[in-house]
């Protein structure tokens, strides 16, 4: 294994100081540095030995208990000898008054610390002791005059977006890895497009420095490939790996036990080539630990959890542990703790799910790919254990479910967000042994966290490897709907349709026989018709959009008619709402979004409610009631905010990146926008919450979306979504999705939209406030007669980007009007003659009751149309135009300023 040079120690600089004033503390004889294998113990002690030399000119000496029989013996030898020599010999600094020496003492045993502390006193030296030790064998080096510290993991990234490349380098975990990977392959660099590998791969090694060490290896020997395919759950060592290893095919516990299994029991080539002794010391120090672990011989319940605690993919949690090892109750404390004592399992703060909810506490393997677990009689058979492993979390994939359909939605996100790949897990042995209907099950289940949070729809593409259903079953119509709605999200709806064609013609034949005896759940199926409408309706939305409209609402009728799961019903209302609001009439989506609203109110259903705010909010904004739009944005996400950024992503990304418009380059750009404005939203002071540990959701979306609009792209409107608010972003898809609309007949006005007029038809919402009227009585003035009409921007090309029309001239320095056919609306008026009093951005969203951020988006907007380059010369086209005293200040509200005549 090949390390960077010791010099290079990375993210430790704050426990180096804390143990260099501890040495120099004259009540401290020394320091034990406790924890698992590979958590740079050694490293860190050589560091705090450096900086005691260079700080006090004392001397250090190093001690390698591995090449002893006797470790403890031949130190306390040692300091005796220490003890011997002159003062001035001993003690660093002039005149030999400076401080004492300082032993690096490495890889003793609990066994040998007796009798060293004692020692160390009577000769005045130091000594700092790195040893894997026990609990109790900690306390009694603390007793003695010892400070006994237990050195933790390197910070890892909790998730990563191409905006921020260079701060996610300077995480040291990272760093480490990188530093690793390009001692063996210096042309290796962080890019763009192994972001989220490199980022993934700290975090699921929990920055543990051996394991990020060793995966450095791997990716720089057999390729990145190889160790980034582990991370998806492509990767078999094949007959050649270590049996039973790795909770799943996905785990890189796997992949580095079959890579580094024998690595702590042989030298490595650097220390071979240096010390010909190196092999023979390593042997002995293995056989030490085997002596050690036989003279402290684990229970029957020791056994059974360590053994099956190597089924888990990323850890898990203290119930499932105990359930699927057998463990009964009154046994497993202390089992437990006797494991965590000797550093056998490790235990941290981040959340694992349970059957009733989840709990902040998760157990995990320490990186240790040589000790094996325990022996082939120990544990359960290995095939009732994995079989037990995927039951109990398709249970607990079913209770998380249950939790966000029924309300207590941060339980069950937070349960199937940090049990996913256990999750995973679970369905890949569920499909390796047929069980085809609890496979199926599960994917079912998973819908409603993918649906929760936007993560990628992708796990309905496993169950292709179950074997043919029979034609005409349940199992065969339900698993066509899972992959119908998978190609939905994919954006393939030719292909959807044709499984929905497949399961209808199914269910028909399943009724038939239903008629003629046999059984069949009434309830189960009607849910099975309102659901196909429902997706048949999301297919044909972007080019049928007629018959979709009416697939909707009969979806919306079946779920009416089933009484028990309203999560359902609410999600098919908010699509039937969108899909109204796209293609049909604004009066019924502000129905049926008020209506979806209402009851998930009644059931506390966040995450519905949310959703409903954020599509009343688009369509406030396309009816031109800016201040109503941003009341809805900011309730949307104030309670969207409590389940998580992953949750306000998801309630975004259903409407932004919805799937009833046609998958085109402008659908990719916004929902590549959106991600670029949830990211830049986090952190203090921002929108939304940084992750309180790694969930990758914005990485693994930005992988999927990268593909489809290519490198440059990609990288263009992440940037521009950065720099655009998010009430900014639903705004801009409420203007252009408005032209999307039918013209209305009965005025006859050709060319108007009808979301930016106040329309006598349209339903008053019972939600908004009586001081919206304001904003709703001024219509967009009319397109002059005079004036040639603006061609519509052809965003599919390149979407992230205003086109330029080939008719319009060049803005005019002196700001001499606007551009022909494009006035400004009565909002850019306001503003404008705003700016002529002086107004700031801030007075002037106050004033107009508006966000600050709209108010720089309209004053953009007003310097596009103007032909303006600063504030000034709106200022001056104002003065030019119209007379504004009427707004002065003590104005009681702003009235809009008329647009100039041509010329």
């Amino acid at each position: 294994m090949t390390d960077p040079p010791d010099r290079e120690i990375f993210g430790r600089d704050r426990e180096i100081s804390e143990l260099l004033a501890l040495l120099t503390d004259t009540a401290t004889l020394g320091v034990v540095l406790s924890g698992g294998s590979g958590i740079g113990k050694t490293r860190l002690a050589r560091a705090v030995a450096s900086a005691y030399a260079s700080a006090s000119g004392a001397e250090t000496i190093g001690f390698d208990g591995s090449a002893y029989e006797n470790p403890g013996a031949e130190l306390i030898r040692l300091v005796a000898r220490l003890r011997e020599r002159p003062r001035a010999a001993r003690d660093g600094g002039p005149g030999g008054v400076g401080a004492p020496p300082l032993i690096l003492a490495e890889g003793l045993a609990a066994a040998d610390h007796g009798g060293v502390p004692g020692a160390a006193a009577r000769a005045g030296v130091r000594l700092i002791v790195t040893a894997r030790e026990p609990l109790a064998a900690a306390a009694a080096a603390s007793s003695a005059g010892f400070a006994v510290r237990t050195v933790g993991p390197l910070p890892v990234p909790f998730d990563c977006s191409a905006l921020d490349l260079d701060s996610m380098c300077r995480i040291p975990s990272v760093r480490l890895y990188v530093a690793s990977l390009r001692a063996l392959n210096p042309a290796f660099r962080v890019q763009h497009d192994n972001q989220e590998a490199v980022a993934r791969t700290c975090a699921e090694l929990r920055g543990i420095p051996g394991a990020l060490v060793l995966a450095a290896r791997i990716a720089a020997l057999e390729g990145p490939e190889v160790l980034w395919a582990a991370l998806d759950g492509r990767f078999d060592p094949g007959p050649e790996g270590l049996a039973g290893a790795g909770g799943d095919s996905g785990s890189l516990a796997r992949l580095l036990d079959a890579y580094g299994g024998q690595a702590p029991a042989t030298a490595s080539p650097r220390a071979a080539a240096t010390d010909p002794d190196a092999s023979l010391r390593a042997r002995r120090h293995a056989e030490a630990g085997d002596a050690e672990a036989g003279d402290a011989e684990l229970g029957d319940a020791e056994r059974r959890l360590l053994g099956c605690s190597r089924l888990f993919s990323g850890g898990a949690g203290p119930e499932a542990l105990r359930r699927i090892a057998g463990v009964p109750l009154n046994a497993f404390p202390a089992a437990l703790e006797t494991l965590l004592g000797r550093h056998l399992l490790s235990v941290s703060a981040l959340p694992s799910g349970r059957l009733d909810g989840f709990t902040r506490t998760r157990l995990h393997i320490p990186f240790e790919p040589a000790v094996p677990t325990a022996g082939p009689d120990s544990a359960p058979a290995h095939h009732n254990s994995r079989l037990s492993h995927a039951r109990y979390y398709a249970e607990l994939a079913r209770a998380a479910a249950r939790r966000i359909a029924e309300g207590d939605q941060y339980a069950g996100i937070t349960a199937f967000r940090s049990e996913e790949r256990n999750i995973r897990c679970a369905l890949d042995t569920l499909i390796g042994i047929g069980a085809a209907d609890e496979a199926i099950e599960l994917v079912d289940h998973a819908r409603t966290y993918w649906y929760a949070s936007g993560a990628p729809f992708t796990w309905a593409e496993r169950l292709t490897a179950l074997p043919e259903a029979p034609a005409d079953t349940p199992r065969r119509t339900r698993l066509n709907l899972l992959l119908a709605e998978a190609a939905i999200r994919a954006g393939e709806p030719e292909a959807a349709l044709a499984l929905l064609g497949q399961a209808d013609a199914d269910r028909a034949d399943a009724v038939g026989r239903e008629e003629r005896g046999d059984e069949v759940g009434a309830a189960e199926e009607a849910l099975q018709a309102a659901r196909l409408l429902h997706l048949r309706g999301i297919a044909e939305a972007p080019h049928r959009p007629r018959e979709a409209l009416a697939a909707l609402h009969a979806a919306v009728a079946g779920h009416r008619s089933h009484i028990g799961d309203g999560h359902a019903l609410h999600r098919v209302m908010l699509d039937a709402s969108l899909a109204e609001f796209l293609h049909g009439s604004p009066a019924k989506a502000t129905a049926l979004a008020v209506e979806a609203l209402s009851g998930a109110t009644r059931r506390r259903d966040t995450l519905v409610s949310g959703t409903a705010l954020l599509q009343l909010s688009v369509f406030a904004a396309a009816r031109g009631r800016e201040a109503e739009a941003d009341s809805y944005f900011d309730r949307a996400v104030a309670g969207l905010r409590t389940l998580g950024a992953p949750a306000v992503l998801g309630a975004l990304l259903s409407v932004l990146g919805t799937p009833l418009l046609a998958r085109t380059a402008a659908r990719a750009a916004d929902v590549v926008r959106c991600l670029g404005a949830c990211h830049a939203a986090r952190g203090a002071g921002g929108l939304l919450d940084e992750p309180g540990y790694p969930d990758f959701t914005v990485g693994r979306l930005e992988g999927r979306m990268r593909r489809q609009l290519g490198e440059r792209g990609f990288l263009a409107a992440l940037s521009d979504g950065a720099g655009t608010p998010l009430p900014d972003l639903v705004k801009e898809f409420a203007a252009r999705c408005g032209r999307l609309q039918p013209e209305p007949e009965p005025d006859g006005a050709p060319g108007r939209n009808p979301n930016l007029t106040r329309d006598s038809s349209l339903t008053r919402d019972p939600l908004m406030s009586a001081t919206s009227d304001r904003s709703v009585t001024t219509a967009r003035p009319e397109p002059r007669a005079s004036a040639k009409p603006r061609p519509r921007p052809d965003r599919t090309a390149h979407p992230y980007a205003r086109p330029l029309d080939a008719d319009r001239p060049p803005p005019a320095l002196g700001c001499g009007g606007p551009l022909p056919g494009d006035p400004l609306t009565p909002r850019q008026s306001q503003v404008s003659a705003l700016i002529t009093l002086g107004l700031s951005n801030k007075q002037i969203a106050r004033r107009l009751q508006i966000s600050e951020w709209t108010v720089v988006n309209h004053i953009r907007e007003t310097m596009r149309k103007l032909g303006c380059s600063s504030r000034v010369e709106i200022a001056n086209w104002v003065h030019h135009t119209t007379d504004a005293s009427a707004l002065s200040p003590s104005a009681p509200a702003p009235t809009p300023v008329p647009a100039p005549a041509p010329g």
